[in-house]
């Protein structure tokens, strides 16, 4: 017999594990579903930056192991990217680490900082991965804080301990779509200097995925000592490369580093590559290039058809101008697990709300990540529960 770590006891089990073999009887069955559970993008990625990638695979030295802390040609870009973008000043060569993707950034940082039993302030919900991947796999403590949706999913900053040895925080957020005005960036700044040996984690991975004139700040505009992270994922529906950035106070930055020097050898040059002509390709305004501008359109539109479908339903929902979720709360008489169910049976896949925290029990998740006639198919599917 295996015995496993005690921390593996304390990872929650797979939620959705029963929902997807559902799914797959249903499948079989040759009935139709629609999947708006999953945040994945059905956009393909832009042709200019597929091209890339298999412009920079010629290259001589495509082939050699890269570097931990990531190509420093790709971290001059992302500094200039910071200031046309949020202007704010990094510095290449010591504020900046390219990433397999945030999420392997935001576990990994916490292996760098969490002692056992440190406690971690987690928002609740909120992607797993800040209490799972990264506290409870560092043996440390997450301390769920609620968000409330008559507080616009805000955390109450005033929940916040000196006793925290990192918060994790997310604007625009998964899984509620929420944004933070610039007062509670502010709020927080002012609470995190008064706290300066708490680490202040902002995981932006949807600054990007904006709507109607919105424009998501960084959090280093705020407070210089913390860290931040992002994503190319939802910036060019690119999930699957895996790629993305951590920018942040040097001495944050090279703990992360010197973690991922023990586990990996860093993002392939030629992806790294291509995610620095897209961040080149942002003007001096910090504007984004026309192909991201189409696919905001698109989600944009999705996000429209979506919350005026819940409104039929009589459904209340987070209203957002980002990220592509709807978060939403389930009609009277239904908890998440049993709506997201009957909706299966409807063949709609949809994700229950306790799977991202407590607070999320009576909630479910859209997805836009299907085209507008899939989505008001399933409002259609959704009105005959």
């Amino acid at each position: 017999m295996f015995f496993r770590a005690n921390r593996m006891q304390k990872l929650p089990p797979y939620l959705f594990a029963g929902l997807e073999a559902k799914a797959e009887e249903l499948k079989s069955k040759g009935i139709d579903i629609i999947d708006l559970g999953i945040g994945d993008p059905d956009l393909p990625p832009p042709k200019i930056f597929t091209d890339a990638i298999k412009a920079f695979l010629e290259l001589p030295n495509a082939h050699l192991y890269p570097t931990s802390i990531g190509d420093l040609e790709v971290r001059k870009s992302i500094a200039r990217w910071m200031k046309v973008k949020f202007q704010v000043e990094v510095d290449p060569k010591t504020q900046i680490c390219v990433l397999i993707g945030a999420k392997e950034g935001l576990a990994n940082l916490a292996r760098a900082f969490v002692n056992s039993d440190d406690q971690v302030a987690v928002p609740d919900p909120a992607y797993p991965v800040y209490a799972n991947g990264a506290t409870i796999l560092s043996d440390g403590i997450p301390v769920y804080l609620p968000l409330f949706q008559k507080n616009q999913m805000l955390l109450d900053v005033d929940l916040l301990d000196q006793k925290f040895k990192m918060v994790y925080l997310n604007y625009p957020n998964n899984p509620t779509g929420a944004i933070a005005t610039n007062e509670w960036f502010s709020q927080l700044s002012e609470w995190a200097k008064s706290n300066s040996e708490t680490i202040v984690v902002h995981d932006n991975a949807y600054s990007e995925l904006t709507f109607y004139g919105y424009k998501a700040p960084s959090w280093l505009q705020f407070y210089e000592n913390g860290i931040e992270f992002f994503s190319l994922s939802k910036m060019v529906n690119a999930t699957g490369f895996r790629i993305g950035f951590a920018v942040g106070h040097p001495e944050i930055i090279q703990a992360l580093v010197k973690v991922k020097t023990q586990l990996d050898s860093g993002a392939p040059l030629f992806i790294q590559l291509a995610m620095k002509q897209i961040l080149d390709m942002y003007d001096e305004y910090g504007n984004p290039p026309q192909i991201i501008l189409e696919n905001l359109n698109v989600y944009g539109e999705r996000r429209n058809v979506m919350e005026q479908g819940l409104t039929q339903l009589g459904m209340s929902f987070v209203k957002s101008p980002a990220t592509f979720y709807v978060w939403t709360k389930v009609p009277d008489g239904w908890d998440d697990l049993t709506f997201t169910e009957a909706a299966l049976e409807k063949g709609v896949i949809l994700t229950p709300g306790r799977g991202f925290g407590n607070q999320g029990k009576n909630y479910v998740r859209f997805a836009l990540t299907q085209s507008t006639e899939r989505i008001l198919a399933a409002i259609q599917r959704l009105k005959t529960l």
